[in-house]
């Protein structure tokens, strides 16, 4: 079969821009870090990656949500660690108001301590964090921290104190009348209660008409305890419970990361031999067409 001198133009000029080609999509690669530009060079691994793009934003959302209960927690038991700690001050002062021996000024010296310690636990317990939302909310929300796994968003007020805090006057938060949920201890109520006692055993005029008992306000006392501790037992179960999230969160996220690079990075190795071979033969190529150029074969057919 004859070969004509055009043929053997065109074969080497294909050879070229195939060789041309082949080495920018392998450039291409090698810059950008990624084995394809467009959905149409690899539509099955595009696809994949689309959707692993997708669950790798869900993760992020994981993770955000970890680190915003992990904050509203962490406020809330450092907040109810201290309460607890200062009723148990309020349970030694009842205590030391059981002894009969006590004069009016060592009555009254318990009853400024303990008056005190009330308004302090009052302003933890409406106390605002760093962006000036309550530590202890109003309301909370149901917050997915992993696939499957919800906690609450933070510690309700109502649920640590027996009712909502944020919604009453400063003289409502200092009144001794309950009017708890259902099921819990107006700790406020329970603790004023009994500075409300002292005042009256210390002669304080305010508290002239006040009749409670030292069993009373000392059970009041115990109830409002309980519940403190029940809420920062509830903080600390839930914090338990993102930290294990967190750990499975990232555990996926390398997972996904492994298998995202796998379908979509470039093979830096692969792409630079690649590359490095299609640049010979566009050499060879070229160096081949500069001779056809050049032949008198040419010049005679």
């Amino acid at each position: 079969m004859r070969i004509s001198t055009s043929q053997i133009f065109d074969n080497s000029v294909e050879s070229m821009n195939n060789s041309l080609t082949k080495a920018v999509n392998f450039q291409q690669q090698i810059s950008t870090g990624q084995q394809y530009s467009k959905a149409s060079d690899n539509p099955y691994a595009v696809s994949w990656g689309v959707r692993l793009s997708f669950d790798k934003n869900r993760l992020s959302m994981y993770t955000n949500n970890q680190n915003s209960v992990t904050a509203s927690m962490d406020n809330a038991s450092t907040q109810l660690g201290s309460m607890i700690d200062q009723m148990n001050q309020l349970t030694s002062i009842s205590v030391q108001a059981q002894n009969g021996a006590l004069t009016p000024t060592a009555l009254k010296a318990l009853y400024q301590q303990a008056s005190q310690i009330a308004t302090t636990i009052q302003g933890q317990a409406t106390a605002k964090d760093a962006s000036g939302n309550p530590i202890f909310p109003s309301s909370i929300n149901s917050v997915q921290i992993e696939p499957g796994v919800t906690v609450d968003s933070g510690i309700k007020t109502s649920n640590a104190f027996g009712k909502d805090l944020n919604s009453l006057s400063q003289a409502d938060l200092a009144s001794t009348s309950e009017s708890a949920i259902t099921g819990k201890t107006d700790v406020l109520a329970k603790i004023n209660q009994f500075v409300a006692f002292l005042g009256h055993k210390a002669g304080i005029p305010a508290y002239a008409s006040n009749t409670s008992t030292l069993s009373d306000v000392s059970s009041g006392l115990t109830s409002a305890y309980n519940q403190l501790q029940e809420a920062q037992t509830h903080s600390g179960l839930v914090g338990s419970l993102v930290i294990q999230a967190s750990s499975a969160v990232n555990s996926l996220s390398t997972q996904l990361a492994s298998t995202t690079s796998t379908l979509l990075d470039t093979d830096m190795a692969a792409a630079t031999a690649g590359f490095t071979k299609q640049q010979a033969l566009l050499n060879a190529a070229q160096a081949l067409f500069g001779r056809l150029q050049s032949s008198d074969l040419f010049s005679k057919l």
